[in-house]
């Protein structure tokens, strides 16, 4: 079975409330939550999933503090190539931080889930403002809903709830099958406070359509993964290669 790496691509830090990631849970806690395109080592193509967005867009879509960490230019140098050199970005949604970048690829099949796309055009008031329609207008999808493997040993899973057409994407590597969630979350929404266990065995997404629909798919992520990747948290910065 083919396997490969995923290398994380930080491009942007922005300051929230742990608890819009955690829901009811958090209040109070300041967290730096870092933004990355993810991309697919080992592949015939060059495979990106979600292309970021710059720390600009966080203060003038979202009036959120913001900072630089890697132009999405640089972050492509990474790994040796550029826009251009994209042939297929993943995205796990489309919410302004997962798609800010994805004009760049100007050569790039665009992947998305059909359910998201339509929201993502006339998306209910509740998410709106987490929608920047402009990033979207030229744009040409290739549109696909349930479980698709776009590459060999790369899969798209369904994950509703946060948005409802958000996907998980499973990689399969040497080390076993690395999730990366596709709904935004970081490492506390696996890691229930003690006073909770008996009842919850996980924190669903805080931003949501459906919570309910957010829990059950952060259960069923969490129990495919052999390496799992919650999409926004700090640990990834630093790491050169999943595994």
């Amino acid at each position: 079975m083919k396997t490969y790496r995923i290398r994380p691509l930080p491009l942007t830090r922005m300051e929230l409330d742990l608890a819009v990631l955690t829901y009811r849970y958090n209040y109070g806690t300041k967290i730096m939550v870092p933004i990355y395109a993810w991309y697919i080592e080992g592949a015939d193509q060059h495979i990106l999933i979600d292309t970021g967005a710059e720390a600009k867009m966080a203060t003038e879509f979202r009036g959120l503090p913001a900072e630089s960490i890697a132009t999405f230019e640089e972050a492509l140098s990474k790994v040796g190539i550029k826009p251009d050199d994209v042939d297929m970005v993943i995205h796990t949604h489309l919410q302004w931080d997962h798609c800010g970048n994805t004009r760049k690829c100007k050569n790039a099949k665009l992947v998305a889930s059909e359910t998201e796309y339509k929201f993502a055009l006339s998306p209910h008031p509740i998410l709106a403002p987490t929608y920047k329609k402009s990033l979207l207008m030229g744009l040409t999808f290739s549109l696909v809903d349930g479980y698709h493997e776009v590459a060999p040993g790369i899969e798209i899973i369904p994950a509703p709830g946060h948005t409802p057409g958000t996907i998980a994407v499973a990689v399969n590597t040497d080390k076993g099958k690395a999730i990366i969630t596709g709904f935004c979350c970081t490492r506390e929404n696996f890691e229930v406070p003690e006073e909770a266990r008996e009842y919850l065995p996980l924190i669903p997404p805080g931003i949501h359509l459906n919570a309910v629909d957010g829990f059950e798919s952060a259960l069923r992520i969490k129990g495919m993964a052999d390496i799992l990747i919650p999409i926004h948290d700090p640990s990834f910065v630093d790491v050169e290669s999943i595994p």
